[in-house]
């Protein structure tokens, strides 16, 4: 049983992490500018290396990725397409190497700075590894909480004194802090069981929500365990 806790703000990781992407990621040494995307994901299917591939129109960017905080940022191509790709050979020639693609997002126009969510699927023909959604950071401002329903069942939470339901594949936001720069507040998290008729609770904790980040909780199925089970992810401000 996982921990908990949806206490996202280790600074001993949240650091560890960026420092993994400095070390690794080659397309920082230039840092990329406009419209921009990073990634986070939810878990790595086996046997995915990391850094991943990502091509952008006809560029290759080396990714760490990370399920504590963003990858490094990767410029968006004039399409809005992003792919992340394995380069596999060219039988009819092996001087220029094909790619598979492991997973597609589409960052709409109106998007200036994205973040693209990576949940892993069941191997499809195609390919793909992973489903993909597309976040607009600017829709979002520090302190806030977000929630994302990834399942196709009801999720309720309880956030200091509001209640907040999610209906599938939803993402709604809440934002506690008022004046403050920093609050720390209970947090409960459930899900509407079709076939009991009731709510079940998934967990229960306290949560301290800062200004300068974003929290996101994405909720998936567990199909090993068959159960609601949720990831937590932190946004820093920049």
């Amino acid at each position: 049983m996982k921990n908990p806790t949806l206490h996202l703000g280790l600074a001993i990781c949240a650091a560890a992490s960026l420092a993994a992407q400095d070390a690794g990621n080659e397309s920082e040494s230039r840092p990329a500018r406009g419209r921009v995307a990073s990634f986070v994901y939810t878990s790595l299917p086996d046997g995915l290396e990391n850094p991943v591939s990502i091509m952008a129109g006809k560029d290759i960017n080396q990714v760490v990725l990370s399920k504590l905080s963003p990858s490094a940022p990767v410029k968006i191509p004039a399409d809005g397409i992003l792919r992340i790709v394995r380069e596999v050979e060219n039988p009819k020639d092996p001087t220029k190497p094909e790619y598979l693609t492991l997973a597609q997002a589409t960052v709409p126009e109106n998007v200036a700075n994205a973040v693209i969510i990576l949940m892993p699927v069941a191997k499809s023909p195609d390919g793909l590894l992973f489903q993909t959604k597309v976040l607009d950071l600017a829709s979002y401002k520090g302190g806030d909480s977000m929630f994302l329903n990834m399942t196709n069942l009801k999720i309720g939470v309880e956030l200091g004194k509001a209640n907040i339901l999610i209906d599938p594949g939803q993402i709604k936001s809440h934002n506690p802090l008022g004046g403050s720069k920093t609050v720390s507040i209970p947090i409960r998290l459930s899900y509407f069981h079709p076939e009991r008729g009731e709510w079940k609770m998934i967990t229960a904790s306290t949560v301290a929500l800062y200004s300068t980040r974003r929290e996101l909780c994405i909720f998936n199925w567990d199909k090993q365990f068959n159960r609601v089970d949720f990831e937590s992810i932190t946004l820093p401000m920049l």
